[in-house]
C-alpha cells in the first residue's frame, strides 16, 4: 500500500520494527534486485517490515543520512530507528541463517 508520505508497509499491518531504506525509481537494476531480495527474504521469514521510499520523501532521505553513520548505497536497513547494515550484511546473515539475530530480534 503506497502513500504520500513515501513509506510503504509490507507483510504486517501494525507498525514493524525492521525498516528497508531504498528507492522506488532507483536507475541501477543491481540497487533493484538488492532491494527485491532483503524485501523477499523478510518475507519468508515472517519478519514484518516497511519500506521507505527516500526517492518519495525527502525528509526521510535526510533522516536516513543522519542515522546511517555514513554508509553508503541502498537498500539500508535499520531496525527501531537504528542503523543496522546494508546489503551485503543482511545476504551473509540470510546465508548463514542467523537473519533475526543480525537484525536483533527474537526468535
Amino acid at each position: 500500500m503506497s502513500s504520500d508520505t513515501g513509506t510503504e508497509t509490507k507483510v504486517d499491518s501494525k507498525a514493524p520494527r525492521v525498516k528497508i531504506y531504498g528507492s522506488s525509481v532507483s536507475g541501477n537494476l543491481f540497487t533493484k534486485k538488492n532491494q527485491q531480495w532483503v524485501e523477499t527474504a523478510l518475507s519468508i521469514n515472517k519478519i514484518p517490515f516497511e519500506f521507505v521510499d527516500v526517492a518519495a520523501n525527502e525528509d526521510q532521505l535526510k533522516y536516513m543520512k543522519r542515522r546511517n553513520r555514513g554508509a553508503l548505497g541502498l537498500p539500508q536497513i535499520f531496525v527501531d530507528d537504528e542503523f543496522v547494515g546494508l546489503f551485503e550484511e543482511f545476504e551473509q546473515a540470510v546465508e548463514k541463517k542467523e537473519v533475526k539475530k543480525w537484525l536483533g530480534l527474537k526468535d
